[in-house]
């Protein structure tokens, strides 16, 4: 399943930012193929897979382990709606659906974390809190056809704190656990990070959401400026523990790096900075494409053959992070040119997830089938 989801997003990534010049539908329905039929349910399925982890304890049952595909069909749903194939008004199932499925994550890991022995890893709350963001994030939704008078403020609501509730939450609670593994270096301090800085990086999901939801320039700023302190904080400790690795020629380090700068321009430019068309601008190209990607060079070996760790997952890590420096001088640029004007910063992002999607797809069909058949 999660490799399946895993090359369903890579496709809508890319889909979602070069498709929108060839085919003119309703942007919000690019918005949705991509974060609600993609992401929402990837990030659903990594959480089932995280979680028994930071509680060391048992994983999903097999209907826990069905939540993916109802977030899936959800997000279909609601992209079918939005492109005028349904009635508007089954946005509200659309979103009713996936808040059940919020609610059952929501429980499932409270009674994991409840089970852990000695008490779960801090990066659990990290996701708990994310998952509450979505939640809120599809409140607003299935209220929008209700309440058509808060129309545009439940919108930006739902828009803003799914991006940097839900998904922003989600990537650097995972980052500061994955890249020391990508790394092969540990990082002390990383478990501190997460306990101390999550009440400064959800204060900072709430104003900025909030700060879009009223229109208020100040207070967004304020959530950006919360969040800012998160990331300089992460980042200044991998500048110590890892150095020349987050910018090597070749690796699955450089492109996690690219995705927390990119992180840190999509904050900024959702202030209104730059020449940004909208808010997936650079969110999309700067921010998920390398950090989807990224992820994908040292999680999907993982996933395709759990397991006792084999030099085919170290080759297998190697192949998918060849050059992957220079694709992250690509995603850096799509995340921070908008900032200095350029409109066409998306190319640079397309043509590096393109390169990955080669060695993945090569990957695929060649490295593993040789070994033992693909298991989903």
């Amino acid at each position: 399943m999660l490799i399946l989801l895993l090359a369903a997003t890579l496709a809508l990534l890319f889909g979602g930012v070069a498709l929108p010049r060839l085919w003119v539908v309703p942007p919000a329905f690019w918005a949705h193929l991509v974060l609600a039929v993609g992401v929402m349910s990837l990030i659903t399925a990594a959480m089932q897979h995280f979680v028994p982890v930071l509680c060391r304890g048992r994983g999903a049952g097999p209907w826990m382990g069905r939540l993916p595909w109802l977030m899936l069909a959800a997000g279909v749903l609601a992209a079918l709606t939005l492109l005028g194939r349904l009635d508007w008004v089954w946005i509200v199932p659309a979103a009713l659906l996936a808040l059940l499925g919020a609610a059952l994550m929501l429980r499932w890991m409270l009674l994991r974390a409840s089970a852990a022995l000695g008490g779960p890893h801090p990066g659990l709350a990290w996701y708990v809190a994310a998952m509450g963001c979505l939640a809120a994030g599809l409140a607003a939704a299935a209220l929008i056809p209700l309440a058509p008078a808060w129309h545009a403020a439940l919108r930006a609501f739902h828009v803003h704190i799914n991006l940097y509730g839900f998904v922003a939450l989600t990537a650097v609670g995972t980052l500061q656990v994955l890249m020391p593994t990508v790394a092969s270096r540990p990082d002390p301090e990383a478990g501190m990070r997460l306990k101390r800085d999550l009440k400064w990086a959800l204060a900072g999901s709430v104003l900025l959401a909030s700060g879009q939801t009223a229109d208020q320039i100040w207070l967004a700023g304020a959530g950006v400026a919360l969040w800012g302190w998160v990331l300089v904080r992460m980042v200044r400790a991998w500048i110590r523990l890892f150095g020349r690795r987050l910018v090597s020629l070749h690796g699955n380090e450089p492109p996690l790096f690219a995705a927390t700068l990119g992180l840190a321009a999509a904050m900024i430019s959702s202030l209104g900075l730059g020449l940004s068309s909208g808010p997936l601008s650079v969110f999309l190209p700067g921010f998920l494409m390398p950090l989807v990607s990224g992820a994908a060079g040292q999680l999907a070996p993982v996933w395709l053959r759990p397991g006792r760790r084999e030099a085919w997952h170290e080759r297998s890590e190697r192949h998918l992070g060849r050059w992957g420096g220079l694709r992250a001088l690509l995603f850096l640029s799509a995340a921070w040119l908008p900032l200095a004007g350029y409109k066409c910063a998306g190319m640079p992002a397309l043509t590096a997830l393109f390169w990955f999607g080669i060695l993945f797809v090569l990957w695929l069909l060649w490295e593993e089938p040789a070994k033992s058949p693909v298991k989903v």
